[in-house]
């Protein structure tokens, strides 16, 4: 099982620690194979825990910025989820339209309800857990691509590109900085975010006092996958300080 830290979102509302449980599944995939699944929480406290769920559709903006908002496109059961101490609970999620041809992407959201009838010595953290969840079509799958959209005398403005059918997920990334003879400027260390189907997220690349006029591609390792090059065009140098 999954713990909470893996979802990266926790809502901070005082000083005592959070409740402690467990996920079955921290991504959840539906599609014409299967329009439903099941996300098993446990408990791993001596007290009861309850959540409220709400269902979010997920986009990217221009900036790669999530835009979550209330949707209806998704079937989540149940709205009010509560768990025994020591007990596990369950919440199925499923989609009406299985058949799709574009990737949609949602967030399951899980907010914690505070236990009213608990005494703590100090304020309590309440959970917030946000599970994603997409419908693919058959074969999903990212493509992703880069391009350098402005060099500039102090860094490059590079965009991330995912051209596919499905999401592409966080990880691990290496990126250089090259000239005319793939010879490395400025070399960095990374972690990519999501992009989603068809969106697209900024990177930025540091370039070296007087190197911007030598920068002719930039390239993105994205984990085991081949690296990515985009070469600069004129016009988007722009090496005045």
């Amino acid at each position: 099982m999954a713990a909470l830290s893996a979802l990266g979102l926790v809502a901070l509302a005082g000083l005592a620690p959070a409740a402690q449980f467990g996920l079955s599944m921290t991504r959840i995939h539906l599609g014409p194979k299967r329009s439903v699944e099941t996300v098993t929480l446990s408990n791993q406290e001596a007290t009861p825990l309850a959540f409220e769920v709400h269902v979010k559709r997920w986009r990217q903006d221009a900036d790669g910025k999530w835009q979550l908002v209330p949707d209806d496109g998704l079937v989540v059961h149940p709205l009010i989820l509560r768990i025994d101490a020591g007990g596990d609970g369950k919440v199925r999620i499923g989609t009406l339209s299985p058949t799709v041809t574009a990737e949609a992407a949602y967030r399951i959201e899980l907010n914690e309800i505070p236990d009213r009838t608990q005494q703590f010595s100090g304020v309590r953290m309440l959970a917030n857990i946000s599970v994603p969840v997409f419908v693919q079509p058959d074969g999903a799958a990212p493509r992703l691509a880069l391009a350098v959209a402005d060099v500039g005398a102090h860094e490059a403005k590079i965009e991330l590109r995912n051209l596919g059918t499905g999401y592409s997920e966080p990880g691990d990334a290496s990126l250089r900085v090259l000239d005319a003879n793939g010879k490395a400027v400025h070399e960095a260390r990374m972690t990519t975010n999501y992009v989603l189907a068809g969106a697209k997220i900024p990177l930025l690349a540091s370039i070296p006092a007087g190197a911007c006029s030598r920068v002719a591609s930039v390239e993105l390792k994205v984990g085991d996958a081949a690296p990515l090059v985009a070469p600069v065009s004129p016009e988007t140098r722009r090496c005045a300080p």
